[in-house]
């Protein structure tokens, strides 16, 4: 797993909710483990899953929406979009 998975569960969430980044909130939470877990087909922590928020926080690739410290709320910026977008037509174009 890395940074990629996890803006990938954003961008899976607009496609499927059919709205813009702007409106899409997402906390990071057992929730989105168990589905990472389905989908990757190996086991995903929560701890994994908050140390690569982290890093996709430093890229500004997520941004926080509250001063909430925990993963609650989070949101991908434009360039997250693009960075999700961009491997999701990498991964298709191999297969």
């Amino acid at each position: 797993m890395n940074e990629m998975d996890v803006l990938d569960v954003f961008y899976d969430e607009l496609r499927a909710e059919g709205t813009t980044r702007e409106n899409l909130f997402i906390s990071l939470d057992e929730s989105v483990v168990a589905k990472l877990t389905h989908k990757l087909k190996q086991e995903v922590t929560l701890e994994q899953l908050h140390k690569l928020a982290d890093i996709c926080i430093a890229n500004e690739w997520l941004e926080r929406t509250t001063a909430d410290p925990a993963y609650k709320y989070l949101s991908l910026t434009a360039a997250g979009l693009q960075m999700a977008v961009e491997y999701q037509y990498k991964v298709r174009n191999k297969t």
